[in-house]
């Protein structure tokens, strides 16, 4: 492909998965998808070099985003024994254009390139276009980022909310402290993630006086949605109840008006028990909190939007020189 071709290689590294696309950084229009495992490669150049050997031609530019820490050319993943840099992907591709972007802000980058087709609608609110916006991704690990509108882009940043202390249950709810507690430290990433919602039901069904079961959090969240098992049904209703809390807070702190956009399996697979009540009440709040947090819109992306590789493709345009065609793309 030639120096100036707006083609380009991206990928999500992640823990449990590996996409990569060819994608155009004009249109973010995404070709030659391919999903892999991330447990059959040693690291992600393997899975990188053997996705290219189906490819006509490699383009000269790649964007990665990291389930990990990014420090400009660097990257450590968070769950996977893996660090490697620029060098090791121009050994394997030979582009001369390279972008590391880590996964939260990826997500936050792509949440302007969604159409409503790809999202599951929580709360419809007021749109406001160049509102601050927040992304909470939850599922084997979580995370958060926010994005905010410079006047000539869109801009994205992210910390540790994984690490943040988890709000105290109410009275009537259960003392998560009681299979997740830590010397009286809860992070919120040991309970709004899928080990979190498994600790949970464990709990609630011995409560219960269930016999004890070895389940998946997919298998919990079937039986929660069927109203097969009422522990599972009491899991979906706490864990939609924490997660709509955790998300005020979020969009509190970033000033969220603009939209929250909740990613990852967790969101996406018990999408119908967010649409209760449980979560949009405890979202709100009351007082002066449900008079700011009212009108946010709060959406679900769907696993198939792919916007990690969006935002890949973003951060990966951000890092070229500006064109104008980005900036109104950006904008929509």
């Amino acid at each position: 492909m030639t120096e100036n071709s707006r083609q380009a290689l991206v990928g999500a590294i992640g823990g449990t998965y590996i996409s990569l696309a060819v994608v155009d950084i004009d249109e973010y229009a995404i070709a030659n998808f391919a999903l892999l495992n991330s447990a059959d490669f040693k690291s992600p150049m393997e899975a990188i070099e053997r996705y290219i050997k189906s490819l006509p031609r490699v383009p000269d530019k790649v964007g990665l985003s990291i389930a990990g820490t990014v420090a400009d050319s660097k990257a450590r993943m968070s769950h996977l024994p893996w660090a490697f840099d620029w060098n090791d992907v121009r050994a394997v591709t030979g582009s001369t254009h390279i972008c590391f972007v880590n996964e939260f802000e990826a997500l936050a980058l792509a949440t302007p390139t969604l159409g409503n087709y790809e999202l599951i609608s929580i709360n419809k609110g007021a749109i406001k276009r160049t509102d601050p916006r927040a992304v909470i991704s939850a599922g084997t690990g979580l995370g958060a980022a926010a994005l905010l509108w410079t006047r000539e882009r869109w801009v994205a940043l992210s910390g540790e909310s994984r690490l943040a202390t988890f709000p105290q249950p109410l009275a009537h709810e259960f003392d998560i402290a009681k299979v997740a507690g830590r010397d009286g430290f809860v992070p919120a990433g040991d309970v709004l993630t899928g080990r979190g919602l498994v600790a949970l039901y464990d709990a609630l069904a011995r409560e219960a006086g269930q016999p004890p079961a070895t389940l998946t959090p997919a298998q919990i969240t079937k039986m929660g949605l069927s109203g097969d098992d009422a522990a599972a049904v009491r899991a979906l209703e706490l864990m939609a109840t924490w997660l709509g809390r955790f998300a005020g807070d979020v969009a509190l702190h970033y000033g969220a008006t603009g939209g929250v956009y909740l990613a990852g399996g967790m969101p996406a697979n018990i999408a119908p028990a967010l649409k209760s009540r449980h979560f949009l009440d405890a979202f709100e709040g009351t007082g002066e909190r449900h008079d700011y947090l009212a009108d946010a819109p709060v959406h679900v992306i769907k696993a198939s939007a792919d916007a990690g590789l969006r935002g890949a493709a973003v951060a990966l345009a951000n890092s070229l020189p500006v064109r104008s065609s980005n900036v109104r793309r950006l904008r929509a």
